[in-house]
């Protein structure tokens, strides 16, 4: 009878082959070797099995020896130990033989049928476990580069380029089940293109934002003509002129050295304001070239703060402040400077604050012509007329500042010709924010002789 025995993982014991025993003799188990792991020193070393059964006649005959050649088959490896016991029945006379089992446990390391598959094996075939194992770390080692260089490959082919649309790729998509593709693109101009169109034809009308894409056109109010802006210009001219007029009287008076003193702060290079009012047999002429100067000083945007009426939170960036890097940067100065003048909404605080600044600088200026003034007038009356003149003179400064274009005004030089009682208004930027080669006039110099 023979059982076939497994160690692992659970010793169990088949039968493999069932073989009646003869009536009236014994049987008896013959001792059985087991090698069931491998022993301290043998690893490495593969494992034979020998088997040997007894036949009738008492003589041992060698069934199956596994130490023979055979053809060159990898040993397979197998976690499963299994051991081969055969029993064999005697009678009694006989020499009871001994039979001797090897389990074959095959070698984690794969090699050849002939044994020869260690170091010492004596076979130029067989690889060793260290060679095996450097083998195999360099095998790993070269598939990770190749899969590291794959991925950034792909990567780098998915970026988009940020130096040029020359090298980007454009994807295709399917459209349904149809063979035909659909190009899509999804990267967006190039922006070189915007900066390579020339500035003429980037410009804006910035004096019509109707046809312009730009929200401001909805913000801002549209511009004066140059015919309302010379109309508006002349009538506060007018008031001031008129004021003059009305309040004031040509006569000779006697000035002192501290009348000459503040005379200074109202005349300009041109004029000298003492001498004209000295010998002038009309006075009137210089003191309305000093008041339309004087109007025109305190309420400047250019002007310093501690000296101008002009709001410092419409003005903003004063001339030496700004800086011009760009050709749009005169544009877009305009720009600033309309939105500034246009949203500009003083708070009572601030609008009473500017009334009494208004007064002071009435007083100032009746109390310095005093010698000259009209009897016929009171004070008062003569300072509250002044007042709503500088209040005028003050809106329309701040409604020139909200225009889309750059004014001067101009003093003539006119020597023996006479005196400059109003000055010249000239444009000197287009509808796009350059400037002018020669300034548009809008309002002309008006002088006046004696």
């Amino acid at each position: 009878m023979v059982w076939t025995c497994y160690t692992a993982p659970v010793s169990t014991c088949l039968d493999a082959a069932e073989s009646a025993s003869t009536p009236g003799t014994d049987t008896k188990e013959t001792d059985v070797a087991f090698n069931p792991t491998l022993g301290a020193g043998d690893e490495g070393k593969p494992k034979t099995t020998k088997t040997t059964r007894i036949e009738d006649d008492g003589k041992p005959v060698r069934t199956d020896d596994n130490t023979r050649p055979k053809a060159n088959k990898p040993l397979e490896s197998s976690s499963i130990r299994h051991t081969t016991v055969l029993f064999t029945t005697t009678s009694e006379p006989t020499i009871e033989p001994t039979t001797a089992v090897e389990v074959s446990v095959p070698s984690v390391v794969a090699g050849t049928a002939d044994g020869k598959n260690g170091p010492g094996g004596g076979g130029g075939g067989g690889v060793s476990p260290g060679a095996v194992a450097g083998i195999a770390i360099a095998t790993a080692i070269v598939g990770a580069a190749i899969a590291f260089f794959a991925a950034f490959m792909l990567f780098k082919r998915r970026r988009p380029s940020i130096h040029g649309h020359s090298e980007s790729s454009t994807n295709f998509i399917t459209k349904g089940e149809q063979p035909s593709y659909v190009q899509v693109s999804q990267l967006g101009p190039p922006p070189i293109l915007a900066a390579a169109i020339p500035p003429s034809n980037r410009g804006v009308d910035l004096s019509d934002l109707s046809h312009s894409s730009d929200f401001l056109a909805g913000v801002l109010p549209p511009a004066a003509d140059e015919h309302a802006v010379k109309s508006r210009v002349t009538a506060v001219f007018g008031q001031i002129l008129q004021h003059v007029n009305d309040f004031y009287r040509d006569v000779h008076a006697t000035l002192t050295p501290s009348m000459e003193h503040d005379l200074e702060k109202f005349g300009n290079s041109s004029v000298n304001l003492a001498e004209e009012l000295d010998r002038s047999s009309m006075p009137t002429i210089a003191i309305k070239h000093a008041l339309v100067g004087y109007l025109l000083s305190i309420v400047a945007p250019e002007a310093e703060q501690q000296s101008t009426l002009f709001p410092a939170e419409v003005a903003g960036l004063r001339q030496n402040e700004r800086s011009f890097e760009s050709p749009d940067g005169q544009a877009a100065y305009i720009l600033y400077k309309r939105l500034a003048a246009h949203l500009h909404a003083p708070p009572t605080l601030s609008l009473r604050s500017r009334q009494s600044d208004i007064r002071e600088a009435a007083e100032h200026f009746a109390l310095t012509f005093f010698p000259w003034a009209n009897p016929a007038y009171a004070d008062q009356d003569k300072d509250d007329n002044l007042v709503d003149v500088i209040n005028n003179a003050l809106d329309l400064s701040l409604w020139l500042f909200g225009q889309p274009y750059l004014y001067e005004w101009v003093w003539e030089d006119v020597g023996r010709r006479g005196t400059v009682v109003s000055p010249g208004l000239v444009r000197v930027t287009d509808e796009r924010g350059k400037m002018l080669d020669r300034p548009s006039k809008v309002v002309g110099v008006v002088v006046a002789t004696s």
